[in-house]
């Protein structure tokens, strides 16, 4: 399970286990994680889990968040990532970093004669193996058939980023995810499920088909996928 250590000045205050879809972050006592910092808003920011990601979102607070030195709007939560908020600093730590992490391998090969008995010193040389290249994103669009607000009926949502929201926070949200495998639909708040083809998609992430329907937080929308160019 994945962790957010808690430290002001480098000194370890506390730790928090993410084990619920969104945890919350602010001044404000109603948060999982309370930071009685003047520099934070009451909800300053939270993170949500989609799949086996988790995202770091700063919720419009009035002094900002930073990822790694760096202004966060929303963005997905890398092991060691540091979000700073206020004096204070929370450390990311992934439980499934060993899995999803590519790392760099190296073949030790001894180099020995040829048809000689091998050498208890023979040298040993350092062979790095090749990346396994990157999977190509695919492509995709939401197409608002109903629905007013963030989004207005007979718009065409690009999903060209990682994850694109559709809601109110804090009433009903959904997540749609860009992975190299597809697009996935995730409720994230709401007492209310979504619909996708009029069947409630449930708590767990739902793979989305060519001309799917969804409806959620007052939206009607049509997902398409695009072609590869």
């Amino acid at each position: 399970m994945a962790k957010l250590i808690l430290t002001l000045n480098s000194k370890v205050l506390n730790q928090y286990f993410v084990d619920k879809p969104c945890l919350t972050i602010g001044r404000g006592p109603d948060n999982d994680i309370v930071i009685n910092d003047p520099l934070l808003s009451r909800e300053h920011a939270r993170i949500v889990t989609v799949g086996k990601d988790q995202i770091a979102e700063d919720l419009q607070s009035s002094n900002g968040t930073l990822l790694n030195g760096s202004p966060l709007t929303r963005q997905i939560l890398q092991h060691s990532d540091v979000i700073e908020l206020g004096s204070y600093h929370l450390r990311y730590m992934s439980s499934g970093v060993a899995a999803d992490v590519e790392l760099e391998r190296t073949m030790l090969i001894k180099v020995l004669p040829r048809h000689r008995a091998p050498a208890e010193n023979a040298p040993v040389v350092s062979v790095p193996v090749a990346r396994t290249a990157r999977a190509r994103l695919p492509e995709g669009c939401i197409k608002v058939l109903a629905g007013s607000g963030q989004h207005n009926a007979g718009e065409s949502v690009r999903l060209d980023r990682v994850v694109v929201t559709f809601g109110i926070p804090g009433e009903q949200l959904i997540v749609i995810a860009r992975r190299p495998q597809g697009f996935f639909l995730t409720h994230v708040e709401g007492a209310r499920l979504p619909l996708l083809n009029q069947q409630s998609i449930g708590r767990e992430p739902q793979a989305l088909r060519d001309g799917d329907l969804i409806e959620a937080a007052g939206y009607r929308l049509e997902f398409r996928l695009e072609p590869p160019a």
